[in-house]
Parts: structure tokens; sequence; C-alpha cells
């Protein structure tokens, strides 16, 4: 994979580039995949044969943006630290109009209240009678549907403005949080009421001032990662000159995959088994071996920075449910024995647990807080006034004229 020597690959290893931990032979050692990977990526060699598969792999960038930076402490929100945004206690409000505007607001906001169709209600109700198990991003899907469907909308709206529409179609999301809560219905927010106490009104935690605040900073830590498969949809199909509801939709299909937040839910699988050994140690959990936990590592970071600050979030609950400390204890023996730590999306799953959410909660917050970004790279790519077209390179068959 990196095309080296043994003796360049153990000063890797020494030099703590590359982890290692035990293998069932004692005289052999298991390398870590994902920091083989970041050394893929930085390789001379690598840079001067490209392989089109290779470089649009966690390679070198494809695009120009303004809107978020990679760093080791975790992604930066037009330079704001995603982190700091949390622990200053920056709403998901003011986070989401930083991405679309560039400016941060010195104050606190709560968006004004939004035209939601009344038909969504209907829908959505007909829908929940016919299929009661809806996967939450089947919702997000419906709603995005009905929403640039709707006679309400006006053209130029659609077409070019990622404020309006971000909050409009962010509060239609909002509502999407009764129909995975208790009352499995469709619950749109009040008048005066923040992203994040409409989830939770949702969701059956009303007024509850910690799960609000955690849910706050779930949406902030979600809110932006540069170009994740989902964006770079998003920015393929703004590219084109598609609307942005149309751009949301897109990257809303890309989302779902095992690979992005659809891993969320092998996630709550794993843990549930974790919680019913009561903690005892174990090499398999739910058929997954220590060595390939879903969700655990993420390829730009050596430690995700925003699940560090979530699951931080986790340990100063008071009374947290969902057998927290076991999965708190199991997190730090992993990490332990194998190089692998939480990434943002598995963070989600512990979060929402340890607050007694419902399934599906974690991939439900990470994709209302990423649409905010969707909808600021859409807008930039489309100032590019170019169509985003990568080739391929052919390895097949040569003629034989």
């Amino acid at each position: 994979m990196l095309s080296i020597k043994k003796e360049s690959l153990y000063t890797y290893v020494s030099r703590g580039l590359i982890r290692t931990t035990k293998h069932k032979d004692g005289r052999r050692r298991r390398y870590l995949k994902s920091d083989v990977e970041k050394l893929r990526t930085r390789s001379p060699g690598h840079l001067e044969k490209p392989h089109v598969s290779h470089t649009l792999r966690y390679g070198e960038p494809i695009v120009q943006t303004w809107i978020s930076e990679i760093t080791n402490q975790g992604p930066r929100y037009r330079g704001h630290l995603a982190t700091r945004l949390v622990t200053d206690l920056r709403s998901f409000e003011v986070v989401a109009e930083l991405l679309w505007t560039g400016v941060l607001n010195p104050r606190e906001v709560v968006w004004p209240l939004q035209v939601i169709p009344a038909d969504i209600s209907v829908h959505t109700a007909a829908r929940q009678a016919q299929s009661p198990n809806i996967n939450p991003l089947a919702w997000l899907t419906l709603l995005t549907h009905l929403i640039s469907t709707s006679p309400l909308l006006e053209a130029s709206t659609r077409a070019h403005d990622p404020v309006s529409t971000g909050i409009q179609l962010i509060q239609t999301f909002c509502g999407a949080a009764g129909l995975i809560g208790p009352k499995r219905t469709y619950l749109p927010p009040n008048e005066g009421e923040t992203v994040a106490a409409c989830i939770a009104r949702g969701l059956g935690r009303e007024r509850d001032s910690e799960v609000i605040r955690i849910l706050d900073a779930a949406l902030v830590l979600s809110a932006e990662n540069e170009l994740a498969a989902p964006t770079f949809a998003a920015r393929i199909c703004a590219s084109t000159g598609a609307d942005l509801y149309a751009c949301v939709a897109s990257a809303l299909q890309v989302q779902s995959g095992p690979m992005q937040v659809g891993g969320t839910f092998d996630v709550e699988i794993m843990l549930e088994a974790l919680t019913r050994a009561r903690g005892r140690p174990e090499s398999r959990l739910a058929g997954y071996s220590r060595g390939g936990l879903p969700c655990f590592n993420h390829p730009l970071y050596e430690r995700d920075p925003r699940a560090a600050a979530l699951l931080a979030l986790v340990a100063s609950l008071e009374r947290p449910q969902g057998g927290t400390p076991a999965v708190l204890d199991f997190i730090v023996s992993t990490e332990r024995s194998s190089g692998q730590y939480p990434n943002i999306f598995a963070a989600l799953v512990v979060a929402t647990r340890a607050l007694g959410l419902p399934s599906g909660t974690a991939a439900f917050l990470h994709t209302v807080g990423r649409t905010s970004g969707w909808l600021a790279h859409a807008v930039e790519q489309r100032l590019t006034g170019t169509m985003l077209r990568p080739r391929a390179k052919y390895m097949g068959a040569k003629s034989s004229d």
C-alpha cells in the first residue's frame, strides 16, 4: 500500500505514525489500517503517480472551499474551531448562519418560524399508518420532497438563498423528531423555539435542559466536515444548476450508506450486545471483532476531536442511561488494546443512548446538523459557475486497431 521497504515501515511505527496491536501469532503484529491510509495519501511516490481511485479516497483536495478546514483539533468552520464553539455554548442556529454567511453572530438567535405546508402532517400520518418503523433518514427524504414541491415556495428562494431555504428545511426536519419519539406523530416547531428544543420536545424530553444542551452540541459538531461523500454529492448536484432542495436530496441518499451515518444503526446493535453482556469482556460483539468495530476511527483524524468533545459531555451526566458506564469502559479498553476510538457517528450513538433517546436518533441528529453544511457547499459550488465532472482512468482491454 505504501510502496516502502520493511525498514521504513518499522521507522514509521517507532515514530508513532503507524500504531500496532498484537497478532494471535505472537511473532507478528497488526498495523492500524487508518494510519496506513493517512500515510498513503502523503507518500511522495503516490503523489508522483496518482491513480483516480486513490486520489478521490482521502487524497489530495479536488475543490477549493472557504467553508471548513480539517485540522488535528477537529474541523474549523470558517476559521472557528467546532469544539471551541461547543465549549463556548454557541447554538446550532448561530453556527449554521456562520456556515451560510461567513459571519459569527456575537449574540444568540432564535429563527423566526417559517411556513410549513399543512399537508406534511397528513402525508406523514398516512405513511406512519402504512409503515410504523420507517428509518429516520427516510422521513427526512420524504420531507425534502414534500417541501420542495410545495406551492408555498418561491422559485428564487429554492434556487439561490441558503439562509431562508436552510431555516425552512431544518425547521421542517425538526418536526420529524416527533415521528421517532413516543407520540409517533409530526410535531412542527413552535414560535420562539430553538432547533434543539424542538427536537427534544419531539423525542419526549420537552424542557429538559440537559438533553437540549447535548442535542445542541451534537448538531454543532455534526454541521460540517469538509468534503465528505454526501457533501461531494451535494456539490456535484449543485454544479449542474439543480436547486438547493435537490442538492440536499442527493446528499441524503449518500448519507444513508453504512459507511456514512447509516453505520450508526450497526453501532446501536453492537452497544446493545455490549450492555446485555453487562460489561463482560467480549472479543466479538454482534459479529464485530475488536479489530473492525463500526464507526470507530476516522481516516482524517488520529482521534476524532468531535467524538471526544461529545463523549466528555456524556461522561459529565449525573444519571446516564443505556449502560453508559460499561460503554465508556469499553471505549477506553478498546483504544488501549487496539488503537481504535469512536468517530462522530459512534459518539452520537453513545450520547443518545446515555440520554435515553429512541433508536435512530443519532442518525437523525447528524443529518439535521449536516444539512447546514450541505447547503453552504451547494451555494459555494454554484458560485464557481462550473460543473464537477471527474475523469476515469480506463483499465480494461485495449483495442487491437
